[in-house]
């Protein structure tokens, strides 16, 4: 879709007639890939290995539930399975690892399974580092999920993380892990020399994915202002709209100035964005009301798609496997639709067929 040669976004840049027009890579997607860039491989692969170790083994997994069960220490009942196509399953995964640490350890010795890192206090506080920074970025993940998200919405949440990953930083570097639960719980046993390194390390790590969102963002960063205007016209530059969200930018920047003085709409912006600029006069404001409206009409993310392709998944499992695609078509229209209805209405001018 979005190939620089041969995708439609290729395509219409090439044709010379087509208007010129902005187009972004899926943000939720983007934060996906920045939130690679924090690797900690050596956490990773032997989590992972005995995370495999219990769950695909029955007997293991059974002894392993059975283990927790008899410390009775209000300990989560199991380990999930990882699987990288869901965005949020690494942290989940590694959370609970680290809240039954000591099952998992006691586990590995009835089984001879020698993993030393389990006794490693360093290894395990880097556990709890990624553990935390995960955590901070699955809210930021669920942040920007959603059918009515607007693309100034997602942009917001991006670079107020990006604000909050020099927060961490800062804090980090003075000894304040007060964002950071689970490393400060183990770290607990650790020597002050040897944590002042860590948060050293950790504080470069921090830094090196602030980067990585600055640099996978800019293009977003460059075009915040033309964005943002939508959600908080009154406060924006007047010269903040370029094409191609207008074709005359210096009577787009009058509209602007008389705009910020409308009084009577400044109540109607209390209402909601979409509300507000419901009730933005086109005759007025032709410029300006045409951006507004371009910008809403933006898919900031392919979450929509998305989540289209799970409700299929649903709808045709295995089980109705024969559904025509006339029926699969009418049952996810059906399920993704917002609209409610009036079935006691419906049905009251219906005639009950008894059984006889």
């Amino acid at each position: 879709m979005i190939g620089s040669v041969n995708g439609l976004v290729g395509l219409c840049k090439a044709d010379q007639t087509f208007p010129t027009f902005w187009n972004f890579h899926c943000i939720i997607h983007r934060e996906q890939l920045v939130s690679k860039s924090l690797n900690l491989d050596n956490v990773m692969k032997p989590v992972m290995e005995m995370v495999n170790y219990i769950r695909t083994h029955a007997l293991n997994h059974r002894q392993f539930r059975n283990l927790i069960a008899e410390l009775d220490q209000g300990l989560p009942g199991d380990l999930p399975l990882h699987c990288t196509v869901r965005w949020l399953s690494k942290g989940k995964v590694l959370s609970r690892f680290f809240e039954l640490l000591d099952a998992v350890k006691m586990l590995m010795e009835e089984k001879n399974k020698d993993y030393p890192e389990l006794s490693d206090l360093e290894w395990i506080m880097d556990l709890g580092f990624l553990v935390d920074m995960l955590c901070h970025l699955d809210r930021l993940n669920l942040t920007l999920q959603g059918k009515l998200k607007m693309l100034p919405d997602l942009v917001q949440s991006v670079f107020a993380f990006v604000n909050k990953l020099k927060l961490f930083k800062a804090h980090i570097q003075k000894g304040d892990l007060t964002h950071f639960p689970t490393l400060l719980k183990a770290s607990g046993q650790v020597t002050s020399a040897a944590l002042n390194k860590q948060r050293a390390r950790y504080a470069a790590l921090v830094e090196n994915l602030h980067e990585s969102f600055v640099s996978r963002f800019r293009d977003l960063q460059m075009k915040r202002p033309q964005i943002t205007f939508l959600v908080d016209p009154f406060n924006a530059e007047t010269d903040c709209l370029k094409a191609p969200l207008v074709t005359d930018e210096a009577a787009a920047e009058l509209e602007m100035i008389d705009l910020c003085e409308e009084d009577q709409l400044k109540a109607a912006l209390r209402e909601g964005t979409i509300e507000f600029w419901k009730s933005v006069p086109m005759e007025k404001y032709p410029n300006v009301k045409q951006a507004a409206l371009k910008v809403l009409s933006m898919f900031g993310s392919t979450y929509v798609c998305e989540s289209l392709f799970s409700t299929l998944k649903h709808v045709k499992s295995k089980h109705r496997s024969v559904l025509t695609d006339t029926h699969v078509k009418e049952l996810l229209r059906v399920a993704t639709t917002e609209y409610k209805p009036d079935l006691k209405r419906i049905v009251q001018d219906k005639e009950c067929q008894k059984s006889h």
